[in-house]
């Protein structure tokens, strides 16, 4: 049981992680890693690739989740 545990809580940082990045890349004026082209522009493919990589670790967090022990 502690397996699930640690599973949700790694799919929880790992979503806030995720949504972090794609912030990150969505804002113009920085200096963004990974790109091949023009470093300081706004990168929205790469923006929406993290965020969907967050929408997928929420659906793990959400499957993974620890049943409550009310029962």
């Amino acid at each position: 049981m502690n397996n699930r545990r640690t599973l949700f809580w790694g799919a929880m940082i790992a979503t806030v992680v995720c949504i972090g990045i794609s912030i990150y890349y969505i804002i113009p004026g920085y200096d963004h890693l990974l790109v091949t082209h023009d470093s300081t522009s706004s990168h929205p493919t790469h923006a929406f690739a993290f965020f969907a990589l967050a929408l997928i670790c929420v659906v793990v967090a959400l499957v993974t989740r620890p049943k409550s022990a009310s029962k």
